[in-house]
């Protein structure tokens, strides 16, 4: 929800990062007619954030697909010829809409990690005063990271699959999950399914 920390969050990963890091619009990359979505990534940053996106509305996410995958893609610059490029940011993407999964096997859904505020707050008093010292502590948040990435491993993510996101937006699941117990699975057939669909 707004005013929940999102920005807070995103302001100390760009701090983390000063020099590595750049803004993007990740509404343009999922937009068709946007030719120059990618021009965003022409100095391929470590870290890519967007505080305030919407990506609830997704037309195409073949950009988006081939920037977290890592796979080269065409970049299309103003005043300059197309070029290849592996785009190896990490996104960041504050957002107060779910993102529109379309694709059970996109390679979002395999790489999206949805990640939801506590809700707890601190009073404008003592939050002022901990982001005026937040620059202080910046080493030690980049340590607990490092600790906490090497305590889980390479794989750290597991077989995560960000189901709340998921359900918020495919429509064709909340269906199957609503109709599993009613429906005989081993009876079923596509006519039948597309009926109670």
């Amino acid at each position: 929800p707004p005013g929940s920390g999102k920005s807070t969050v995103l302001n100390i990963i760009s701090m983390l990062f000063e020099g590595y890091w750049k803004p993007f619009n990740s509404k343009e990359l999922g937009n068709s007619s946007s030719s120059f979505a990618l021009e965003d990534f022409k100095t391929n940053p470590l870290v890519a954030i967007d505080h305030d996106a919407d990506l609830s509305r997704i037309e195409t996410n073949t950009r988006l697909n081939s920037i977290v995958s890592h796979e080269s893609i065409v970049v299309n610059e103003k005043f300059k010829s197309k070029y290849d490029m592996i785009v190896k940011s990490m996104l960041f993407i504050g957002t107060n809409s779910p993102v529109k999964i379309t694709d059970a096997k996109s390679g979002l859904t395999r790489r999206l990690i949805d990640i939801v505020p506590s809700e707890r707050k601190l009073p404008r008093k003592e939050y002022d005063k901990l982001m005026r010292q937040i620059k202080f502590e910046l080493g030690g948040i980049a340590y607990h990271c490092l600790q906490v990435y090497k305590e889980r491993g390479h794989n750290y993510y597991g077989n995560y699959i960000p189901i709340d996101m998921i359900s918020a937006t495919n429509d064709f699941y909340n269906f199957v999950v609503d109709q599993i117990d009613i429906l005989n699975v081993d009876e079923i057939t596509c006519k039948t399914a597309w009926a109670a669909y």
